[in-house]
């Protein structure tokens, strides 16, 4: 019993951390859409590309761990 409740509580952080990640994302993403300056548009660029790299990641990790179950 104990072992599912662990188990259960890593699911909710690893959704959580799938989320964050997300609004990550979405964050630099508006980012990028407000700026100008050809410095921190390529900035911006590689933010969002970081964030969206992060979010995939985390994505297949969590999906791969619940197919496993």
């Amino acid at each position: 019993m104990l072992f599912m409740k662990n188990k259960e509580k890593q699911q909710d952080q690893r959704a959580a951390d799938v989320l964050k990640a997300m609004e990550q994302w979405q964050e630099a993403r508006r980012y990028f859409e407000s700026v100008s300056d050809t410095d921190l548009v390529d900035y911006a660029i590689y933010e969002a590309e970081a964030a969206r790299r992060k979010y995939m990641l985390l994505l297949r990790r969590y999906a791969e761990e619940r197919q496993m179950e």
